[in-house]
């Protein structure tokens, strides 16, 4: 970071910088003018920028690393005021001023944290009395101040700005500066010291004159590196002083004025002695210039206020005479809402219409664009028989845009007579249409001969209108329309209460079905049972189900009815009444079947049948003795095999057949077998491409899942269906039974 030996600083001054930075208790000032720069309008010119803010900057920065115990506390807006290195933020709190707030309070918290150091980024009249204060209580505090005063001026300008002269002894340095145009190193050259110069320097500056004889001087004659001006780049001049001891009297040694620093510069070659002899009178001309330009700022903006004024004044007229035009659209407004049949809207709009703007005659069309055509809903002032005339849309509407126009000819569907003096005498006509959420529906025409023309706050106010009985006429259309829903949706209502109460009788049926089939199996010894099934419909025709017959047999059995939906539930229901009671009568599943069979020719149910695959296990010895009356056959699952059982039949309950064939058949389980029995709804299962699933398919998902346990096995493969079945209709009832042996 830039610090002060960065700068050109001549060796008389640089012991009283390390005498600064040494220091002690007492207020620091860093003095110096940095203005902005003024307007283009302005010939005043602008200051070279001090430079004061990198200065403070700096010597708060340097104060810190030449103590490195000092603990500070920085005042200001925010922390950008001052950057510090990593290896300093640890010596350094903040008591940042909020938006608003006060200086002299914040300085007042930060005095009281005993800091050794205090820096405040501004000193003003609300702050200076307080960081003043603060010094006197034994801090040291370093701050800055805008002004273009040094040295003991800077005394003069604190009591100006309001600070009691009891605290002034608590100011100990001020450390003014000056930016400067420096020779031009190209051109300058040495010249001597005439004796007018000699004179003039004796007389202003007598302590200085002394040992002047022996130095040399330059000027800059001019060359196109400075433009011919003699001067480049920038120097800063400082004044330095030590104010305490100044105030105490001991001795002459306090600092280093701005002119001996000028004539230092001056004799290194860095300024011409005009710069010196003309110093005091350069800075009054040119803090003249700035004020003169300040002045001349503020009467601009004075003249810049006045015309804002009066365009506000105007701009207040013009939106009295709005605000007045929208109450009385607010009260249009509010009559137009209450208006609910669409004829009776259609002459307040009218009505309306006439007293908004004093026109003389106004007629209203309403769009019908289900029939192609438009039609005559109002008028005041022309012919009532015309309304409810129908007209060609393309006639009214044909070029009507959604813009107001101006429209001097006849209103369309209006018969025009020449005894007609009142019309003979219009002079201006509006055509205004009527547009709600983009689309046009209807158009109002008025007509004047009253004046030539609309003005265009009459033509707004008329669009503003016609927006407010555009949204009318809409919402009178929707009542309309929306009462003759309303009788379509109670009749609608009435039917869906009728399908409502068939859907909940067919849930109880679909709760009642699904209590008749077992969701606990019994407990046998050396085997699980698993089984699932989803009806097409509310109700289905597949029946499953485990019936322990005693204590070492039980039978299993898998039916499917031939139709769906609730006969075909009704037939299912009773068919496994039927079974479950014959089972536990007789031994042989072919003669179960064939009583339950002849059981339900009795019930005389029409073209329904049902298939059955019905089997009684030995637990001990493993043996299936089964009978298949027209059912799928069911797969033995053994390791990797897969078999399908053997055994002819036909279906059962079918009407006219007497005598039902069946074959009763054998075979030993093992363990780790699993005996699945399914219903032809799994395999005819569709996708949505109308692929069915498949026997094949089917076979290759229960040997995949043959190590799986029966539930597990169940709920993968209807995963499995599901995947396929996606969001294709099912059309057919699947249920699936598995034992497992073990």
């Amino acid at each position: 970071m830039l610090e002060l030996r960065d700068l050109f600083l001549l060796p008389e001054a640089e012991p009283l910088v390390e005498r600064l930075i040494e220091g002690g208790p007492g207020l620091t000032l860093v003095a110096g003018l940095d203005p902005c720069p003024l307007p283009p309008s302005g010939a005043a010119g602008t200051f070279l920028p001090s430079g004061r803010a990198a200065i403070y900057r700096i010597l708060a920065r340097q104060i810190l690393v030449a103590h490195p115990g000092m603990q500070a506390t920085v005042v200001a807006r925010d922390q950008e005021e001052i950057r510090l290195p990593r290896s300093l933020r640890r010596q350094v709190a903040w008591s940042l001023v909020p938006p608003g707030g006060s200086y002299a309070e914040a300085i007042a918290r930060a005095a009281d944290r005993r800091s050794d150091l205090l820096v405040v980024d501004c000193l003003t009249a609300g702050s200076a009395a307080a960081a003043l204060e603060a010094a006197g209580q034994g801090l040291r505090v370093l701050s800055q101040l805008d002004t273009v005063f040094r040295g003991a001026g800077v005394a003069r300008h604190l009591l100006d700005l309001g600070v009691p002269r009891s605290l002034l002894g608590s100011l100990t340095w001020v450390i003014a500066m000056q930016r400067l145009a420096t020779l031009c190193p190209h051109c300058k050259l040495p010249t001597p010291l005439d004796r007018a110069q000699l004179v003039e320097l004796r007389h202003r500056y007598p302590d200085l004159a002394s040992g002047a004889e022996e130095e040399t001087f330059y000027r800059a004659a001019g060359c196109p590196q400075c433009r011919h001006t003699g001067r480049v780049g920038e120097v800063t001049a400082f004044d330095i002083y030590a104010a305490a001891v100044q105030a105490s009297g001991a001795g002459k040694e306090h600092g280093l004025p701005l002119e001996g620093y000028v004539l230092g510069l001056a004799a290194r070659g860095y300024l011409p002695l005009d710069d010196l002899l003309g110093l005091e009178a350069d800075q009054l001309h040119r803090t003249y210039r700035l004020w003169a330009a300040s002045e001349r700022s503020v009467a601009e903006s004075n003249a810049e206020h006045q015309r804002t004024l009066a365009e506000l004044e105007s701009a207040k007229r013009v939106l009295q005479q709005r605000t007045e035009a929208l109450v009385s659209l607010e009260s249009i407004g509010q009559a137009l809402s209450t208006s609910a049949g669409l004829d009776e809207l259609a002459a307040e709009l009218c009505r309306h219409a006439r007293d908004l703007c004093g026109v003389d005659r106004s007629i209203l069309y309403i769009s019908r664009p289900e029939a192609g055509s438009a039609e005559v809903l109002a008028e005041s002032g022309w012919d009532p028989s015309v309304i409810h005339q129908p007209l060609e849309a393309a006639l009214v509407f044909g070029d009507a845009g959604t813009e107001p126009t101006a429209f001097k000819r006849w209103p369309p569907g209006v018969p025009r007579r020449a005894t007609d003096v009142t019309a003979g005498a219009l002079r201006a006509g509006l055509r205004v249409p009527l547009v709600a959420q983009g689309k046009l529906v209807g158009l109002l025409i008025v007509h004047t001969g009253q004046k030539g023309r609309f003005t265009p706050g009459e033509v707004a106010l008329f669009q503003t209108f016609a927006n407010q009985a555009a949204v009318a006429i809409q919402r009178s259309g929707l009542i309309e329309a929306l009462q003759e829903k309303i009788a379509q949706l109670e009749a609608a209502q009435a039917e869906l209460a009728a399908k409502e109460r068939m859907e909940r009788e067919l849930e109880l049926a679909r709760q009642v079905q699904q209590s008749v089939l077992p969701r606990v199996f019994p407990l046998v010894p050396g085997y699980s049972f698993a089984a699932h099934s989803e009806p097409a419909r509310w109700v289905g025709g597949d029946f499953y189900d485990v019936i322990l017959l005693d204590a070492e047999r039980f039978g299993i059995v898998v039916g499917d009815v031939s139709d769906k939906g609730m006969a075909a539930a009704l037939y299912m229901a009773q068919t496994h009444s039927l079974l479950r009671a014959e089972a536990r009568r007789e031994s042989s599943p072919a003669r179960v079947l064939h009583n339950v069979h002849r059981l339900l020719q009795d019930l005389g149910r029409a073209h329904m049948f049902v298939t059955v695959f019905y089997g009684i296990v030995d637990g001990p010895s493993r043996r299936l003795t089964y009978a298949r009356a027209g059912h799928d056959r069911p797969l033995l699952l053994r390791g990797d095999d897969v078999q399908s059982l053997g055994g002819e039949g036909t279906v059962m309950g079918f009407p006219g057949l007497d005598d039902l064939h069946l074959s009763e058949e054998q075979v030993d389980l093992r363990p780790g077998d699993r005996l699945v029995l399914y219903t032809d709804g799994m395999v005819d299962l569709l996708a949505p491409n109308g692929r069915p699933f498949g026997l094949s398919r089917l076979v290759t998902q229960f040997q995949a899942r043959v190590d799986l346990p029966p539930e597990e096995m169940c709920s993968t493969v209807f995963a499995a269906l599901a995947a396929h079945q996606a969001a294709a209709e099912q059309y057919d009832d699947m249920t699936l039974l598995i034992v497992g042996v073990h």
